[in-house]
Order: structure tokens, then C-alpha cells, then sequence
């Protein structure tokens, strides 16, 4: 498809810094007015949909052998700092790591231990406007702040009670920590000020009935395993479980569980639904390869347990989930990770209010990680690759205009 240099110009100023709404594609994007006052976004693509840019790799940060600052493990969390530079926070030394804007070693913050400045179980980082890393510990119960040229700044008490699992809360506004929690009876957004003080709880909408009973013999989202006096629970493969991001307001934007269509709703704290935005992309089925391949491996590891009894395949969806993650740029952009029909990743762009910007492809050799968000600012993207050995390695792209001439 031939597109003129000036519309795709437009486009990429869209991206990298322009707050405007409208929409800066062919895309077609309707708007409606629903009577409960929320906003209904429709965003429409055009037939053999493109890529509008591609991140293309500038830098790569990691190794796999040897034991210097750049061999990572298990990497928990990363930050895109002033200047180019990036740090990450590798949860399997309890390390946090600073590397500069041409990818060289700057400083090692942290260790494991229980003194100051020292993790015991660190599973997140986040960055504020000041440049200070802040990082939760569950396992020493508290919040430590780091500068990243100094090192070490203060603590503050915090009993998360989420340990060994990947952090999923946001500073807000630059004042405020938004962490999603589950009271045992309903989900709620825990806030706390910026000394880990709690200062509200806001329940968040649930389509659940209330009162209704636990029973993990049926969840629609896992195959469930008597084990011992207990049970476990599996997750099925392609299943659309419910993705859940705060962005930089506060606002919650998240999926419906169970629901593999390209939909999304915005929650604001405290507040109603106020935006809905669906994009009519084609669904990527699940190829017979794939179902085979997870079919296998599931029956191998319940033979592995010396469990003979199969679980209902049938259970396995035909599709997969439209959204697969969501994360917000530095200038406000939403981005929408996307299956592609050929296996790989696409990330749509929204503006603010849910209008359609265009679409970004990994550039070639590039397999992203799952378990941390990339970070966008401006015309670059940060982000965790992995190779075909789950080495983990951090990558610096510039995102360029994509090759939109005929094939």
C-alpha cells in the first residue's frame, strides 16, 4: 500500500511528543456518547493493515556467560533514565543495576541482606520525576529509594505480602503509589503517600456476583489438579486472562477476563468507567502446531507427576487474546500489545482518549519478554529480550518510519 511521506511525517510527530487526540491514521476511529456518559472509541482498521514504525535495535546489554554486571538472571524491573541510560533490577542476585547511555557498567545498588539499601525479595522498580529509583521489598517489608549516581537515600515501612511475584504498582502523579490488592472479598486500588503511608482504598468495579463462593475446581481460566491434601491450579494456554494497567493519572485500564476480543476499559480512581475502546483487528487463531505443543508438554508434566487422567482440551481457545499487555509512554501514548498473524508482536499506539495512532513491529531478531513493560520516550524504546537460551538482555530501539513500499 503506497502512503504519502507527508501523512506518515504526522503520524510520527504524533508518537514521539504531540498530546493532541485525533486520530493521525487511515484507520477510521468513531466515537459515541453511551447514557451512562461513558465514551465508546471504535477504531477501524483498513484492509492488509501495516506497521507504521519499527523498533530497530541501536544497543544490546547482556551476556550469556561470564559474571560481570552485564550477565543478568532474573530481571524484575526497568527504568529508562535522562540521557539514554537505562537500570534494571535483577531480582535472582537482588542486585539493582545502573548502565549508562552507551550501555556501560555505572554503579551495582543493593545486595541481598536486611540492612540498608539491601533486598531480600525485590520484585519491582519504578522511577520518579525527581530520578530516584523506588523499590518494594516484600520479604523486609518496606519501600527503599535509591539515587542512581549515590546509591542509597531512605526506607519506609511496607508490608506487601506479595512475595515471589512480579510488582504491579505505580507511582501516580509523582505523589501518590497505586497497588492493586484483593481483600479476600473484593478488589480494591490500595493508595499510599510517598512515605508508604495507607491513605485509601478504592474498590474497583467486578463483574463477579457478590457472595459468590470460591470454588477452584471451576475457574474458567485454569484446569484444576487434586494434589495431595490440596490442589493446584494450571492456566490454560491462550487463555484471555484479565490485563490491568494503572497509568500516570491513576486511571485503571483493563481488559475483561475470559474475553479474547480487542477491548478496553478506562476506570477512573474512586470514579466510574468513563472510556471504552474497542479495535476491530482480525483474531489470530491458534495454529494446530501451537495447540499440539502445549497440549504435549501439559500431558508430560501431569506424567511427570504420576497423574494419569487428561484434562478437557477442548478447554483451550481457538484464538488468541487481542490484548496481551498494555503500558503507557513517557508522552502519555497508550500502547497495546497485540498478537501477529505470524507469530510475532505488534504494539498499537492510542492517544489519550482512545484514538488510534499507528502500529509498531519489533525490528528482526528481537523476542521480547513477557514479565516487564517496555519503556518509550520520545523516538526510543527500552525494552527485555530474550534469546533461544532465556538469556535475558536489555535492548535500546529506535523507533523509525516502517518500509511501507509494495512487497
Amino acid at each position: 500500500m503506497k502512503r504519502s511521506w507527508t501523512l506518515l511525517a504526522v503520524t510520527w510527530v504524533a508518537l514521539v511528543g504531540c498530546r493532541d487526540t485525533g486520530s493521525r491514521s487511515d484507520w477510521t476511529t468513531l466515537r459515541d456518547t453511551l447514557p451512562s456518559g461513558t465514551v465508546q472509541v471504535t477504531n477501524i482498521p483498513v484492509a492488509n493493515v501495516s506497521p507504521t514504525w519499527t523498533l530497530v535495535e541501536e544497543l544490546r546489554v547482556g551476556s550469556l556467560d561470564g559474571t560481570g554486571p552485564d550477565a543478568f538472571g532474573y530481571l524484575k524491573g526497568l527504568v529508562a533514565l535522562e540521557g539514554g541510560g537505562f537500570a534494571v533490577l535483577d531480582s535472582q542476585v537482588q542486585e539493582l543495576r545502573v548502565f549508562g547511555p552507551d550501555g556501560a557498567h555505572v554503579a551495582t545498588l543493593g545486595r541481598k541482606g536486611q540492612g540498608p539499601g539491601e533486598f531480600a525479595d525485590a520484585n519491582g522498580l519504578m522511577l520518579a520525576p525527581n530520578g530516584h529509583l523506588w523499590v518494594p521489598d516484600s520479604r523486609n517489608g518496606r519501600m527503599s529509594v535509591f539515587d542512581p549516581a549515590d546509591g542509597f537515600i531512605e526506607s519506609f515501612p511496607f508490608a506487601d505480602g506479595n512475595y515471589g511475584w512480579m510488582w504491579n504498582g505505580a507511582m501516580v502523579d509523582g505523589s501518590r503509589i497505586h497497588r492493586p490488592w484483593w481483600d479476600g472479598t473484593r478488589r480494591q486500588i490500595r493508595v499510599y503517600d510517598l512515605t508508604m503511608t495507607l491513605v485509601d482504598s478504592l474498590a474497583l468495579p467486578s463483574d463477579a456476583p457478590e457472595n459468590e463462593e470460591y470454588d477452584p475446581r471451576n475457574q474458567p481460566g485454569t484446569f484444576y489438579q487434586a494434589q495431595g491434601g490440596g490442589y493446584m491450579l494450571y492456566g490454560i494456554p491462550f487463555f484471555a486472562d484479565e490485563v490491568r494497567f494503572i497509568d500516570s493519572r491513576g486511571a485503571v485500564w483493563s481488559t475483561r477476563d475470559g474475553d479474547p476480543e480487542y477491548r478496553m476499559t478506562r476506570w477512573e480512581p474512586g470514579g466510574d468507567t468513563t472510556l471504552v475502546v474497542e479495535t476491530r483487528r482480525p483474531a489470530v487463531p491458534v495454529s494446530e502446531v501451537e495447540r499440539d505443543s502445549v497440549i504435549d508438554a501439559m500431558r508430560q508434566m501431569l506424567a511427570d507427576r504420576g497423574v494419569s487422567r487428561q484434562w478437557d482440551w477442548s478447554r483451550i481457545p481457538n484464538v488468541k487474546p487481542a490484548v496481551e499487555g498494555v503500558f503507557e509512554s513517557v508522552e502519555g501514548n497508550l500502547w497495546v500489545r497485540t498478537p501477529a498473524a505470524d507469530g510475532g508482536v505488534l504494539f498499537d499506539v492510542y492517544s489519550g482518549d482512545g484514538g488510534y495512532l499507528g502500529t509498531a513491529s519489533l525490528g528482526p531478531g528481537l523476542s521480547l519478554s513477557e514479565q516487564v513493560d517496555p519503556v518509550v520516550r520520545g523516538d526510543l524504546a527500552w525494552l527485555i529480550a530474550t534469546d533461544e537460551f532465556d538469556v535475558n538482555y536489555v535492548v535500546r530501539a529506535r523507533i523509525t518510519p516502517a518500509d511501507r513500499s509494495p512487497a
